[in-house]
């Protein structure tokens, strides 16, 4: 039979069995709501029962609320033999009602801890008595099945028995007990939580929150591999990337996904296709969303917003201007080109050159006179609007210097002609101006009088390549004779008017 120091330490293994097997993971089975179980073992009892160690039967029932909390009923009986030097057998009952509780009833192993009160009922050589107990204990049920399980169980009765002055009357009866127990009421086991039984489940691990079909598949409507119910995007488009949450990752935040976006860094507020690259409507390189001028023709030189530059203030945007050195206020065709020629050019385009004659040099000198720089200024316009244009300046003189000094004068002449050109007019280009100094060897006039040595002292601006001039003539006649509307987004500039003294 059990010994006293059995009894006392069967009950707290019993409760570290039940605590241990409650830290075991989950093995999801059927939440049952009741169990009934039929139980035997032995009944063990203190020395002052004046009963012998016995087998106990009993039954038990439950039904829980939830799924830790429930309720329970029991009786037990046991027949044991009178302590000697009584002969014959006496009798044992208990029973009561309490509390239950299992920490996760949906499993296989179903540990659980329970308390209550109740009534015991014993019988000894003393005659019978009955009181009212307090029954503490726990144990484990471990499944066969979804309906079947086996139970072990340990429990502690006390109760007041009446005794002789000085004797302790509380006593105690060990109910330690095997069983077999039903259970029956519960849901059918789903050990996702998905609402399909795993019998009908074809995917018995879905994470918790999934929409699943009848027949427990989750579900995807947009493919992206994150589960509808846990999708926080449901129309992802077919090949975006999707986070965690099924939101598609945008990292260029043009609204195009990731995955779908060819065009992967496109800058923030442009404008973009299905394919996330960004629209140039005008074709100017400017992307829509950015390009301030959207209309703006082909083939124009546009600044960082998209808007036509207009360098010479003609109206026609720089890249379509042939003639990008209009004077201000001209009026141009639609290859920004002057309709009528100036004077100068007109004589220039018609004779291949334009002669300064008595032009104002100092004498012995290279210097010359604000006359003659105006004289020059006027052919350093028409030149800057023919860059195409290779000319010579040629410098001649009379026969009044030094014999010996007349070409190297004439060259220090062409040279500061040159010098002033390039100062004022910054858009001529050096490498298309040669420079001559003639001394008095092409005189086109007799050195015999002061008019005929007015003739010789002149600066010769000659054309070198007629046939660019050709062919440069055609092509702006090309773009006709008609006054061009400026493009949008342009105005064209006038020039200042003088100021009054």
């Amino acid at each position: 039979m059990v010994s006293s120091f059995t009894r006392a330490a069967v009950l707290p293994a019993v409760v570290l069995l039940a605590l241990v097997a409650g830290g075991v993971p989950r093995a999801h089975a059927v939440e049952e709501r009741a169990w009934v179980s039929l139980e035997g073992g032995v009944a063990a009892f203190d020395p002052e029962q004046a009963l012998k160690d016995a087998p106990a039967y009993g039954i038990r029932g439950g039904y829980f609320f939830n799924r830790w909390l429930g309720v329970e009923g029991l009786f037990a009986t046991s027949s044991p033999n009178f302590e000697q030097p009584s002969v014959g057998s006496g009798s044992f009952s208990h029973f009561g009602g309490g509390l239950i509780v299992s920490p996760d009833r949906y499993r296989w192993v179903l540990p659980y801890l329970y308390a209550g009160l109740g009534s015991a009922s014993a019988e000894n050589d003393s005659g019978s008595k009955s009181a009212g107990a307090i029954h503490v204990g726990g144990g484990v049920v471990v499944r066969a099945g979804e309906r079947l399980g086996f139970r072990l169980d340990a429990r502690d009765v006390t109760y007041s028995q009446e005794g002789g002055p000085g004797r302790d009357t509380r006593v105690h009866a060990m109910f330690l007990s095997a069983g077999v127990t039903a259970l029956w009421g519960g849901r059918p086991r789903d050990t996702d939580e998905d609402g399909v039984p795993d019998k009908r489940d074809q995917s018995p691990s879905t994470p918790r929150g999934a929409v699943v079909a009848a027949n427990g598949a989750p579900l995807d409507g947009d493919g992206d591999g994150i589960f509808d119910g846990l999708d926080q995007q449901a129309a992802t488009p077919k090949g975006a990337v999707v986070d965690g949450q099924g939101v598609f990752v945008d990292s260029d935040k043009d609204g195009v996904p990731d995955g779908i976006d060819t065009c992967a860094e496109t800058v923030t507020g442009v404008v973009v296709d299905a394919q996330g690259c960004g629209v140039d409507s005008d074709g100017d390189k400017v992307f829509d969303g950015l390009d301030k001028c959207a209309d703006t023709p082909a083939g124009s030189m546009v600044d960082a917003g998209g808007c036509p530059t207009d360098d010479d203030g003609d109206g026609i945007p720089d890249g379509i201007d042939i003639c990008p050195n209009t004077p201000l206020g001209v009026a141009v065709n639609a290859g920004g080109c002057t309709i009528e020629p100036t004077p100068t050019e007109r004589i220039f385009l018609l004779d291949w050159l334009i002669r300064f004659s008595a032009f104002p040099f100092a004498p012995d000198s290279s210097t010359f006179s604000p006359e003659g720089a105006a004289r020059l200024d006027s052919v350093a316009v028409m030149l800057t609007q023919w860059p195409s244009l290779k000319v010579e300046i040629g410098v001649h003189c009379d026969d009044t210097p030094e014999p010996g000094f007349r070409v190297p004068l004439t060259g220090l002449r062409a040279r500061a002609v040159l010098r002033y050109l390039l100062a004022k007019f910054p858009k001529l280009s050096q490498k298309s101006i040669w420079i001559t100094g003639y001394g008095d060897t092409d005189p086109i006039a007799p050195n015999s009088s002061t008019a005929g040595r007015l003739l010789n002292s002149r600066v010769d601006i000659k054309l070198l390549n007629m046939h660019v001039l050709t062919a440069e003539r055609e092509r702006r006649a090309s773009f006709g004779s008609t006054p061009a509307m400026p493009a949008p987004g342009l105005t064209p500039r006038m020039p200042e008017a003088p100021q009054g003294n």
